[in-house]
């Protein structure tokens, strides 16, 4: 009986010290203790250099807007990249449509250029070579307070991705790609 009794705690013993028994800090690596699990940093998402204008859902449809305030920008029907109506010239345009500028870093892609501003001010995005503009009635993101309106020679437009905008009377749009 005693012999099974010094087994049974023998037994005992060992299958205490096995399961890991304390899991103290200092020296000793007894087993036990818990296991460092690292969790793998997220990629971030490269995002384009610059200010390049975002698609977004204004009014229904597809239209571009203004990267930092979300802001839609619109074109005048009569503005083109080498003859701009919405200059410093135009008494009040720019301060009723400020020009939407690249910042530093800002690159062109497809459809969507960067132009130097045709009364020299200047760059300035254009789209489909139609400057781009802001609109100073619009009081916060997604609005379009400024589309349709008869103003500087001409009628705005918000700017939308699916069609070209209406070229000047002679002139024909140019090719559309991805940003159309």
């Amino acid at each position: 009986m005693k012999q099974r009794l010094a087994m049974l705690l023998f037994v005992s013993a060992f299958i205490v010290a096995g399961c890991g028994g304390g899991g103290g800090t200092t020296g000793g690596g007894g087993g036990g203790g818990t296991v460092p699990v690292t969790t793998p940093t997220p990629t971030p998402t490269p995002t384009p250099a610059g200010n390049l204008p975002l698609s977004e859902a204004v009014s229904g449809s597809t239209a571009w807007v203004n990267p930092s305030s979300h802001k839609t920008l619109y074109f005048l029907d009569v503005d083109t990249a080498t003859g701009g109506t919405c200059t410093a010239a135009a008494a009040g345009c720019l301060g009723v449509w400020p020009a939407f500028v690249p910042v530093a870093g800002s690159a062109a892609v497809d459809n969507m250029t960067i132009i130097v501003r045709s009364d020299g001010t200047g760059q300035q995005w254009a789209y489909q070579g139609h400057p781009l503009y802001n609109y100073s009635g619009d009081s916060a993101a997604d609005q379009a307070n400024g589309d349709n309106l008869p103003d500087f020679g001409g009628h705005w437009h918000v700017a939308r991705p699916q069609a070209a905008p209406t070229p000047p009377p002679g002139q024909t749009p140019p090719p559309c790609h991805t940003y159309c």
